[in-house]
């Protein structure tokens, strides 16, 4: 169960999850409410869900694409240097 907080605190936690800063809104969700690391990573987890369901398209284009889009990434940049005989 979520904590009451101030109005501009939710906003604030809102505002960091929709610009993808999720470590952002646990660490503000938890200096707010002085919970642990877990139960705020918890809270806000469950938020986070939430506004995916109502703001799929903001939360998509904000996610992080972690080490295997990365990976994917490097891969499509090596196969096209590769294909246009740039050398190094």
């Amino acid at each position: 169960m979520m904590a009451e907080l101030l109005q501009e605190t939710m906003d604030q936690i809102r505002a960091h999850l929709l610009e993808g800063k999720k470590l952002k809104a646990i660490k503000l969700y938890r200096e707010a409410t002085d919970s642990s690391l877990i139960e705020s990573k918890e809270q806000i987890e469950k938020l986070s869900e939430e506004l995916e369901k109502s703001h799929p398209r903001q939360m998509a284009d904000n996610k992080p694409i972690g080490c295997a889009g990365i990976l994917l990434l490097a891969v499509a940049g090596a196969g096209l240097v590769a294909k246009s005989g740039i050398g190094f």
